[in-house]
């Protein structure tokens, strides 16, 4: 202890205070920070505690020296310093004989691979000085495999290291030439040795190079968790700040009002910023969270505190929403306004044909009140507001007014998922007060997510203003059809040749047979009975029977259901004799043929040319074919007669009659599956879904969702040809009476004209096909047609004894209705009797004798 007293360290590393005089001395630790350091077990700093694993200074410096006289020899050596390459060696390797025979053995033995040996003796340097414990017998083992992976790999490429003079074995050297030559390249081939040598190496250099691979993965793993928690806490904070700002925001407008006249001269600077949206949060949340402190930055001005509580009345009588939302800047689109045509259509090559003039429809008739800028901007608030009530965070976009529909373009955040907006459809038309709402997300070919809501005030669509527009006088089409409007306002007119078919389904009342009427008006505006001729198929008898005294109309309008097949049938076999009529005449389809060189130079005889099959040689041919536009109405009653006959029918017509010239247009207001098959369907690709029930029935008819939220009275969803994308429009309204006045004025271009043999044929098949009416003829002079093939029967029936339906179809090859129904003539006559199950009937008279 020293005599003036002073601070003596002990010898458990504590300082000593050594009193003067008789005071005991007493024991101190100046400082905690050693004890708290070496009080953690998992803190094993050197400045504490000496390190784990002792440096092996020996080894490293061994592994040093090898690693730079490898490298140097490496560096400095040349083709002709080593008696490997020359016999007699001109040069001195920096590291000698020793050093020149290395690098040439080695060069030729691993190839590229032995810049890799002093690479590894320098980390085995660097392991053996810093953490000695990580080198084990397994890594130089895995340094072994990299050495002779990559020498392989060297081996299967020619462009790098082909310096013969130094790689005297090859890129990879003798090694790895054995290694993929003769050992993998036959086996594995290319791709698999690549594989398997490449992953080799990789592991390897991975093993060599880190401590614990499993140890490194979890800890890679373990910061990816860590990040994805602080990522989620900052959303949650994110969130929270977000519904705190729009609580604030709702109460947020007294506040404003009170706080707005209090500075009229100096507070002027800050006014623009209520207007701006990001302002109004900032401006809301100080006086709702303290007013006094509100009203603080206004200190210069002192009589600005004292007016707050004065303009209150004026606060409560302001709309809630207005002084906030009320300043967003909307951009409408307005719609288009459709330009008249300066010149008519041009007229086709019908001379004889008298069109009807455009005159018999009406104008379109704009509704008074129409839709103004504030309901827009009303409406564009409330979709804004209960977007975010649901925490869906998004800015408005562009607004698109249609005829009966308008679209809202909003832009989600980053980070909104468009499904979340998607399924808020019932929850939009709650808030606005709509009939329905569809909800597209997102807009094919924008950045954004469509909310269509229905006009309180929509616009009818007449097809006068579409027919008296530029697309339809411009529009290049071989058969033109007006459909309607599309959301922007825009005519929609299509070609039926390029459809070429057309599915049309829908609910009672949403407007199929007004959109059949529109189409059959666009037909008989643009075409003639020359260039386009009608069948028409209307199972209730009042909906197309109207049509019955066109021009076009090839035969009458077909309203018994059991005619149909037949009727079908004779399109099949039309569309059968037009190819061969092709094929005569070398064109590829009906546009080709009509449009072919009249003057061409006649075909050479027969013999000359090749023999076609199929092309029957003394058929006529026509100097101009007619499209042929079948109409189907109520598909749903057809199925019900003869749904097989139906349905084979109409896939044979959509899969082959397009180039023919023959297509076909189907309506059906019960849109399942029973009715609209997979095969109709298929071969359908053009589709118009009008209001449906459920969302069932509109993926029958359009393969998705969507038709169940249309809002009936023309208005629809409709599939382009060539594309898949759906285009909701308004369809053009044709009333009765325009309808009424269009065929009458038809009239003077004189009656339709006819196929009678086409009608006979159809007549003649549903009388074969009519099984009651000829089952309760029961006179020998009833039979009609039937009596040679009962007479042809009979002798069958005399031949083999045998009463059978299936017998009779097989002996004379006639199908199960006329089989059986002559089955039932014979038994009315009391030839044979009643049905036995599976048995044949009983005969019930001499054959030999009986005279039928």
């Amino acid at each position: 202890m020293s005599k003036g007293g002073g601070n003596v360290p002990s010898g458990n590393g504590e300082f000593t205070l050594t009193p003067r005089g008789d005071r005991p001395a007493m024991h101190v630790a100046p400082t905690e920070m050693p004890k708290a350091e070496s009080s953690n077990p998992k803190d094993i700093h050197p400045s504490f505690e000496g390190p784990r694993y002792r440096p092996r200074w020996l080894a490293a410096f061994i592994c040093l020296v090898i690693g730079v006289l490898l490298l140097v020899a490496l560096l400095d050596f040349s083709p002709d310093q080593s008696s490997l390459n020359t016999s007699n060696p001109v040069r001195s390797n920096l590291v000698g004989i020793l050093g020149a025979e290395y690098a040439a053995y080695s060069y030729w033995l691993l190839g590229v691979s032995t810049w890799l040996l002093p690479v590894f003796l320098f980390w085995m340097t660097y392991v053996y000085l810093r953490i000695a414990r990580r080198l084990a017998a397994t890594r130089v083992v895995a340094m072994a495999f990299c050495l002779v992976s990559l020498s392989g790999l060297a081996a299967m490429q020619s462009t790098f290291f082909t310096d013969k003079a130094f790689y005297t074995g090859g890129p990879g050297g003798y090694l790895g030439h054995s290694l993929y030559h003769d050992a993998f390249q036959d086996v594995l081939g290319v791709f698999g040795t690549a594989l398997i040598l490449g992953t080799v190496y990789v592991v390897g250099m991975l093993f060599i190079l880190t401590h614990d691979i499993g140890q490194e993965m979890e800890k890679l793993m373990q910061r990816f968790a860590e990040w994805r928690k602080k990522r989620a806490a900052l959303k949650a904070a994110q969130l929270e700040e977000r519904q705190r700002q729009r609580e604030a925001a709702a109460k947020a407008p007294p506040a404003i009002a009170a706080l707005s006249p209090a500075a009229p001269a100096k507070g002027a600077t800050q006014a623009p910023m209520v207007t701006a949206k990001k302002a109004v949060v900032t401006a809301a949340e100080d006086p709702l969270a303290d007013l006094p402190k509100a009203a603080a930055p206004a200190a210069p001005a002192k009589p600005a505190p004292e007016p707050v509580p004065a303009p209150k009345p004026t606060a409560v009588t302001r709309p809630p929403v207005a002084p906030t939302i009320g300043k967003i800047e909307l951009n409408i689109v307005k719609p288009e306004e459709p330009k008249k045509a300066k010149a008519s259509a041009p007229v086709e090559e019908d001379k004889d044909y008298i069109r009807p003039p455009r005159t018999l429809l009406r104008d379109q008739v704009k509704p008074t009140g129409a839709d103004s800028e504030e309901e827009h901007r009303q409406n564009a608030e409330n979709l804004l507001r209960i977007l975010g009530e649901f925490g869906v965070e998004v800015t408005l976009g562009e607004i698109h007014v249609g005829p009966v529909i308008t679209r809202y373009e909003v832009v989600p955040a980053p980070g909104v998922r468009v499904e979340k907006i998607s399924g808020l459809d019932k929850n939009i038309a709650l808030g606005m007060r709509a009939q329905s709402v569809r909800i597209l997300a997102p807009i094919p070919g924008k950045a954004a997510v469509g909310v269509e809501v229905p006009n309180q005030n929509p616009t009818p669509v007449g097809l006068r203003e579409i027919l008296e527009s530029e697309e339809w006088a411009h529009a290049k089409a071989e058969l033109p059809i007006a459909l309607g409007k599309d959301v922007s306002g825009k005519p929609l007119v299509s070609d039926m040749t390029k459809m070429p078919h057309l599915l049309i389904a829908g609910a009672t009342g949403s407007g199929k047979s007004v959109c059949v009427n529109s189409i059959v008006a666009s037909i008989v505006y643009s075409k003639g009975p020359k260039d386009v001729r009608l069948i028409m198929v209307d199972p209730k008898v009042v909906e197309l029977k109207v049509f019955n005294p066109l021009p076009h109309m090839l035969i009458p309008v077909v309203t018994d259901p059991k005619k149909v097949p037949a009727a079908l049938k004779i399109l099949l076999r039309e569309m059968e004799r037009r190819y061969q009529q092709f094929a005569k005449v070398n064109v590829r389809n009906i546009t080709g043929f009509n449009n072919r060189r009249r003057d061409k130079p006649e075909p050479p005889p027969p013999e000359a040319q090749a023999e076609l099959a199929g092309v029957a040689d003394d058929i006529e041919i026509p100097e101009h074919l007619p499209y042929i536009v079948a109409i189907i109405d109520e598909l749903a009653d057809l199925m019900m007669v003869a749904p097989a006959e139906i349905e084979t029918s109409i896939a044979r017509l959509a899969q082959l009659a397009r180039a023919a010239g023959i297509h076909i247009i189907i309506a059906t207001q019960r849109p399942s599956v029973n009715v609209i098959t997979g095969v109709i369907k298929a071969n359908l690709p053009s589709r118009i879904a009008f209001q449906v029930a459920s969302q069932v029935d509109s993926r029958t008819i359009l393969d998705g969702k969507g038709a169940e939220t249309l809002i009936g009275r023309g208005d629809m969803l409709f599939t382009p040809p060539g594309t898949s994308k759906l285009v909701r429009a308004q369809g053009a309204f044709v009333g009765d009476e325009e309808v009424g006045a269009i065929v009458e004025f038809l009239k003077r271009n004189g009656p339709p004209k006819y196929d009678q043999a086409v009608q006979a044929e159809i007549d003649r098949a549903a009388r074969e096909e009519d099984e009651d009416d000829l089952g309760e003829e029961g006179e020998d002079g009833d039979l009609g047609d039937d009596e040679e093939l009962f007479r042809q029967a009979f002798e069958v029936l005399k031949s083999t004894r045998r009463a059978s339906t299936s017998m009779m179809q097989r002996r004379l090859r006639i199908g199960y209705n006329r089989a059986a129904r002559i089955m039932d003539l014979m038994e009315q006559k009391g030839i044979v009797g009643a049905e036995n199950g599976s048995s044949p009937r009983e005969i019930l008279v001499d054959l030999d004798t009986y005279q039928p």
